[in-house]
């Protein structure tokens, strides 16, 4: 395998797209019961007191987890805001 034009296609790929790429892979990196309090309770909007049962969790664990998983998510942003050079 031909590694040596996987910069220029980084480079030639849009920065949304790399901002996109970034975000997956932060999340990926995340524990699974992280990562579902994140997407539940962040992007689906639901509520603590309905994911804590779901994931049987009390509480403060639910928000717990959702402060470290946006805290693990800021940590890894090695992308720069779009619009930026």
């Amino acid at each position: 395998m031909d590694t040596s034009s996987a910069p220029n296609r980084a480079a030639a790929c849009p920065a949304s797209e790399r901002v996109w790429q970034a975000f997956l892979a932060a999340l990926h990196e995340l524990p699974p019961d992280m990562r579902a309090v994140l997407l539940l309770h962040d992007v689906l909007g639901a509520g603590f007191e309905d994911i804590a049962p779901l994931l049987g969790l009390e509480l403060p664990a639910c928000r717990q987890r959702l402060a470290h998983a946006r805290a693990h998510l800021l940590a890894r942003r090695d992308f720069q805001e779009p619009g930026t050079p």
